[in-house]
């Protein structure tokens, strides 16, 4: 790694203890223990994040930003395993052979090596005890195998609920998908986070910490609300003072709304952010509602470079949701049928601030000019989106009602 201090190149052995034996500074991260994670890469994150300094991020925001990007692959579902039927050690040819056969060539392979000893005459007599003991050893673990079976039996039994069990879920769950997360927001917060701010006495610059940030009302009565219910993006907005730039209400939920004011509805790419959007437009009927979220269709786009998870659905429920979303394409029903979705966290800020600002620009705006979203258009021109790149659809005068904005590539 290259030290952050002197810029001079470390091997390991001149690291030790998080140090630089050049420079004799600290550092904060070492990359053979975090992820290859160094204190320059990290601050290359928070720098493209803030956008030179001209943007605030959150933690959680930069932890998304060092996550693996990698597409989520099949887990192999494997059922139970049956349990070995029982079986005595008598009925194994190694029993007979100790009882019987080894006892036999014993005593003819003595006879030979030793002809005419006097203790000859004694070995017909440890032949036949020999063979005794063989039999008795037969006998006893013949009688221990009907207790085996029965062991077994039960065995068996519980096996056969546990298949019937794990057959039900596989046709009632979503096929279970791999997309590990290096960076769970604890280990970050524990590992980086906190190793960084001993060392250099801050978060990087332009980095808050989400629980740190106070939330801005607007002065007055608010222009527009804005629904979101990732607390992420909401810290976001309100350390960039988007509530006071744009005289915005940030609520989580649909009951914090107020009345009489458009609203900007941001969301994660899943079933339940899109149902956001049609339960709030449902829930406040005549009220202009900006759907700015997040879609699949700009998860699918994205590739690798988009944060894919994976969710365990009941198939039933899910499939009961996909069905209120019309206008979805194949590839998005298969990508949402899945399992997968897609945090709006996780999208760079500055595509995420354009988005809010964009739609809220267009909801308070007294002639709305809609250029429509992927759910207004026919699937063959929506196959060409990613094309055309978001908010660039071509202008044709639509219902304000419905303008679809997204978060921008």
């Amino acid at each position: 790694m290259i030290c952050p201090h002197c810029r001079q190149r470390l091997l390991r052995r001149e690291r030790t203890d998080r140090r630089c034996t050049r420079c004799r500074r600290r550092f904060a991260l070492e990359p053979k223990l975090d992820q290859g994670l160094t204190d320059l890469r990290l601050r290359q994150h928070a720098d493209r994040l803030t956008d030179g300094g001209r943007l605030v991020c959150t933690t959680d925001q930069l932890r998304w930003s060092v996550v693996t990007r990698q597409l989520p692959r099949a887990e192999r579902a494997r059922p139970p395993q049956a349990p070995p039927e029982p079986t005595a050690d008598a009925d194994r040819p190694g029993c007979a052979t100790a009882g019987a056969v080894v006892p036999l060539a014993a005593a003819v392979l003595w006879a030979v090596l030793v002809p005419g000893h006097r203790l000859l005459a004694l070995a017909p007599a440890a032949l036949g005890l020999w063979f005794l003991f063989g039999l008795l050893v037969i006998v006893q673990e013949r009688r221990k195998l009907p207790r085996l079976r029965r062991e077994w039996q039960r065995s068996h039994d519980r096996w056969t609920e546990q298949l019937r069990t794990w057959q039900d879920e596989q046709r009632r769950w979503t096929d279970p998908l791999l997309t590990p997360v290096d960076w769970t927001a604890r280990r970050f917060r524990d590992s980086v986070l906190a190793s960084w701010t001993s060392t250099y006495g801050a978060l990087p610059t332009g980095v808050v910490d989400d629980a740190a940030v106070v939330p801005v009302r607007p002065a007055g009565t608010p222009a527009l609300a804005v629904l979101c219910p990732d607390p992420t993006v909401t810290a976001f907005l309100h350390a960039n003072d988007f509530p006071g730039r744009h005289r915005a209400l940030l609520v989580g939920r649909p009951e914090e709304i107020p009345a009489g004011v458009p609203v900007v509805v941001l969301h994660d790419a899943s079933p339940q952010g899109c149902l956001l959007v049609a339960d709030t437009r449902a829930a406040l009927p005549g009220r202009r509602v900006v759907d700015a979220g997040l879609s699949a269709r700009t998860a699918l786009a994205g590739g690798e470079r988009t944060v894919q998870l994976y969710e365990r659905r009941l198939r039933e429920p899910l499939a009961e949701q996909l069905a209120r979303l019309p206008g979805l394409t194949r590839e998005e029903l298969a990508w949402y049928t899945a399992g997968l979705w897609s945090p709006i966290a996780a999208q760079p800020p500055k595509r995420v601030l354009a988005a809010a600002e964009q739609a809220a620009e267009r909801a308070v705006a007294k002639t709305f000019d809609k250029r429509p979203g992927p759910a207004d258009e026919p699937a063959d021109a929506r196959a060409s989106a990613s094309d055309l790149g978001f908010l660039s659809w071509p202008d044709r005068p639509t219902d304000p009602d419905t303008a679809t904005p997204e978060v921008p590539r």
